[in-house]
């Protein structure tokens, strides 16, 4: 990946995060609103650290 496409992919999830936390604080349902404020922190550290490659939790 080249450093405009990860640049685009950060936008992409900051810009979802912003909309999550629209639909959290428009949610009259606290379940809901709790579900839209978890993806919000999801999106947001995307944003914020790109998407890495998960780590392999075996050893050998």
């Amino acid at each position: 990946m080249d450093e405009q496409e990860g640049s685009g992919d950060r936008g992409y999830y900051a810009q979802r995060a912003a909309e999550e936390l629209e639909l959290a604080e428009a949610a009259t349902d606290s379940e809901a609103a709790q579900a839209h404020r978890k993806l919000q922190r999801v999106y947001l550290e995307r944003a914020s650290t790109g998407e890495r490659n998960p780590v392999a939790d075996e050893i050998g």
